[in-house]
Protein backbone atom coordinates (compact mmCIF):
# COMPACT_ATOMS: atom_id res chain seq x y z
CA UNK A 1 0.00 0.00 0.00
CA UNK A 2 1.22 3.61 -0.50
CA UNK A 3 1.87 6.02 2.30
CA UNK A 4 0.14 8.95 2.20
CA UNK A 5 3.16 10.95 0.67
CA UNK A 6 3.10 8.52 -2.02
CA UNK A 7 -0.11 8.28 -3.16
CA UNK A 8 -0.02 12.42 -3.01
CA UNK A 9 2.87 12.05 -5.92
CA UNK A 10 1.04 9.47 -7.46
CA UNK A 11 -2.27 11.99 -7.88
CA UNK A 12 -0.72 15.01 -9.19
CA UNK A 13 1.39 12.87 -11.58
CA UNK A 14 -1.79 12.00 -13.11
CA UNK A 15 -3.26 15.33 -12.91
CA UNK A 16 -0.88 16.54 -14.41
CA UNK A 17 -0.42 14.29 -17.50
CA UNK A 18 -3.68 14.72 -17.69
CA UNK A 19 -4.07 18.34 -17.59
CA UNK A 20 -0.13 18.86 -19.72
CA UNK A 21 -2.18 15.93 -22.70
CA UNK A 22 -5.38 18.82 -22.82
CA UNK A 23 -2.71 21.72 -23.29
CA UNK A 24 -1.32 20.28 -26.32
CA UNK A 25 -4.87 19.46 -27.71
CA UNK A 26 -6.30 22.83 -26.81
CA UNK A 27 -2.45 24.64 -27.86
CA UNK A 28 -2.46 22.91 -30.98
CA UNK A 29 -5.71 25.24 -32.29
CA UNK A 30 -3.76 28.37 -31.21
CA UNK A 31 -2.46 28.46 -34.63
CA UNK A 32 -5.68 28.94 -36.22
CA UNK A 33 -7.57 31.09 -32.96
CA UNK A 34 -4.72 33.50 -32.75
CA UNK A 35 -6.22 35.07 -35.63
CA UNK A 36 -9.53 35.40 -35.15
CA UNK A 37 -9.10 36.83 -31.45
CA UNK A 38 -6.28 38.67 -31.51
CA UNK A 39 -4.84 39.33 -35.07
CA UNK A 40 -6.18 41.69 -37.18
CA UNK A 41 -8.49 40.33 -40.07
CA UNK A 42 -7.42 42.64 -42.86
CA UNK A 43 -4.09 41.86 -42.32
CA UNK A 44 -4.91 38.20 -42.32
CA UNK A 45 -7.65 37.93 -45.16
CA UNK A 46 -7.14 33.53 -45.19
CA UNK A 47 -7.92 33.45 -41.60
CA UNK A 48 -11.25 32.87 -41.54
CA UNK A 49 -11.01 29.84 -44.51
CA UNK A 50 -8.18 27.79 -43.10
CA UNK A 51 -10.15 28.09 -39.32
CA UNK A 52 -13.06 26.79 -41.10
CA UNK A 53 -11.18 24.13 -43.33
CA UNK A 54 -9.17 23.26 -40.47
CA UNK A 55 -12.53 22.54 -37.72
CA UNK A 56 -14.25 20.42 -40.28
CA UNK A 57 -11.33 18.12 -41.04
CA UNK A 58 -10.57 17.86 -37.55
CA UNK A 59 -14.62 16.77 -37.13
CA UNK A 60 -14.11 14.80 -39.06
CA UNK A 61 -11.57 12.56 -37.88
CA UNK A 62 -12.03 9.15 -37.10
CA UNK A 63 -14.16 7.90 -34.26
CA UNK A 64 -11.31 6.27 -32.04
CA UNK A 65 -9.79 9.34 -32.03
CA UNK A 66 -12.46 11.18 -30.56
CA UNK A 67 -12.07 8.75 -27.73
CA UNK A 68 -8.69 10.11 -26.70
CA UNK A 69 -9.81 13.38 -24.72
CA UNK A 70 -12.13 10.61 -23.14
CA UNK A 71 -9.38 8.08 -21.79
CA UNK A 72 -7.43 11.57 -20.90
CA UNK A 73 -10.43 12.69 -18.64
CA UNK A 74 -10.21 8.95 -16.94
CA UNK A 75 -6.97 9.39 -16.00
CA UNK A 76 -7.42 13.12 -15.06
CA UNK A 77 -10.35 11.41 -13.02
CA UNK A 78 -8.44 8.38 -11.10
CA UNK A 79 -5.79 11.45 -10.25
CA UNK A 80 -8.54 13.68 -8.49
CA UNK A 81 -10.53 10.28 -7.03
CA UNK A 82 -6.66 9.06 -5.57
CA UNK A 83 -6.75 12.54 -3.97
CA UNK A 84 -9.44 12.44 -2.44
CA UNK A 85 -9.80 9.26 -1.06
CA UNK A 86 -6.97 10.52 0.94
CA UNK A 87 -9.26 12.61 3.26
CA UNK A 88 -7.40 15.57 4.62
CA UNK A 89 -8.56 19.48 4.56
CA UNK A 90 -5.86 20.41 2.22
CA UNK A 91 -6.91 17.59 -0.68
CA UNK A 92 -10.58 18.69 -0.24
CA UNK A 93 -9.28 22.43 -0.47
CA UNK A 94 -7.11 22.05 -3.29
CA UNK A 95 -8.53 19.15 -5.19
CA UNK A 96 -12.27 20.05 -5.04
CA UNK A 97 -11.10 23.97 -6.39
CA UNK A 98 -9.25 21.77 -9.24
CA UNK A 99 -11.85 19.68 -10.16
CA UNK A 100 -14.43 22.69 -10.06
CA UNK A 101 -11.78 24.23 -12.67
CA UNK A 102 -12.04 20.61 -14.71
CA UNK A 103 -15.84 20.47 -14.25
CA UNK A 104 -15.68 24.44 -16.06
CA UNK A 105 -13.86 23.57 -18.78
CA UNK A 106 -15.89 20.86 -19.59
CA UNK A 107 -18.89 22.65 -19.49
CA UNK A 108 -17.47 25.32 -21.65
CA UNK A 109 -16.39 22.64 -24.12
CA UNK A 110 -19.68 21.15 -24.04
CA UNK A 111 -21.25 24.74 -24.20
CA UNK A 112 -18.90 26.50 -27.26
CA UNK A 113 -16.65 24.62 -28.90
CA UNK A 114 -18.59 21.41 -29.63
CA UNK A 115 -22.01 23.48 -30.94
CA UNK A 116 -19.44 25.96 -33.00
CA UNK A 117 -18.43 23.14 -34.21
CA UNK A 118 -21.50 21.62 -35.76
CA UNK A 119 -22.00 24.99 -37.02
CA UNK A 120 -19.23 25.18 -38.66
CA UNK A 121 -19.35 21.46 -40.63
CA UNK A 122 -23.15 22.43 -41.54
CA UNK A 123 -22.03 25.60 -43.13
CA UNK A 124 -18.39 24.96 -45.17
CA UNK A 125 -18.66 29.06 -46.38
CA UNK A 126 -18.04 32.09 -44.20
CA UNK A 127 -21.39 32.90 -42.80
CA UNK A 128 -21.78 35.21 -40.37
CA UNK A 129 -22.77 32.18 -38.27
CA UNK A 130 -19.95 30.45 -38.87
CA UNK A 131 -17.16 33.27 -38.13
CA UNK A 132 -19.02 33.73 -34.69
CA UNK A 133 -18.73 30.32 -34.39
CA UNK A 134 -15.10 30.20 -34.96
CA UNK A 135 -14.62 33.30 -32.28
CA UNK A 136 -16.35 31.77 -29.71
CA UNK A 137 -14.81 27.88 -30.07
CA UNK A 138 -11.05 30.50 -30.09
CA UNK A 139 -12.52 32.25 -26.57
CA UNK A 140 -13.54 28.71 -25.43
CA UNK A 141 -10.14 27.28 -25.68
CA UNK A 142 -8.49 30.19 -24.49
CA UNK A 143 -11.05 29.99 -21.58
CA UNK A 144 -10.31 26.45 -20.81
CA UNK A 145 -6.67 26.35 -20.84
CA UNK A 146 -6.56 29.40 -18.56
CA UNK A 147 -9.03 26.75 -16.61
CA UNK A 148 -5.96 24.14 -17.18
CA UNK A 149 -3.40 26.47 -15.92
CA UNK A 150 -5.38 26.95 -12.55
CA UNK A 151 -5.02 23.46 -11.66
CA UNK A 152 -1.79 22.65 -12.66
CA UNK A 153 -0.91 25.58 -9.99
CA UNK A 154 -3.00 24.47 -7.80
CA UNK A 155 -1.81 20.59 -7.38
CA UNK A 156 1.80 22.10 -7.51
CA UNK A 157 0.89 24.55 -4.76
CA UNK A 158 -0.55 21.45 -2.71
CA UNK A 159 2.34 18.96 -3.39
CA UNK A 160 5.23 21.60 -1.79
CA UNK A 161 2.75 22.57 0.86
CA UNK A 162 2.04 18.31 1.48
CA UNK A 163 6.05 18.43 0.91
CA UNK A 164 6.80 20.90 3.71
CA UNK A 165 4.10 19.57 5.94
CA UNK A 166 5.79 15.71 6.02
CA UNK A 167 9.08 17.34 6.41
CA UNK A 168 8.15 19.72 9.23
CA UNK A 169 6.19 16.54 10.81
CA UNK A 170 9.67 14.38 10.36
CA UNK A 171 11.51 16.75 12.23
CA UNK A 172 9.56 17.08 15.09
CA UNK A 173 9.28 13.73 15.15
CA UNK A 174 12.93 13.51 15.40
CA UNK A 175 13.39 16.47 17.53
CA UNK A 176 11.02 14.60 19.84
CA UNK A 177 13.06 11.09 19.67
CA UNK A 178 16.22 12.84 21.05
CA UNK A 179 14.75 14.48 23.74
CA UNK A 180 13.10 11.17 24.93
Amino acid sequence: MLSPEQMQTVKVALILCSCFFAYGTYWSDWAFDYYLLWANPADHPNAISRAILYYTTKSQAPEILRYIPIVNLFIGAVGFSAGLAHFTEGNILFDGASLVLMLFGLSTHATSVQPGLDVIVKSTKETEEAVASLKNIAAAHFIIVLAITGIIGLQIAHYFVMKKTAQAEKETVNVTKKNN
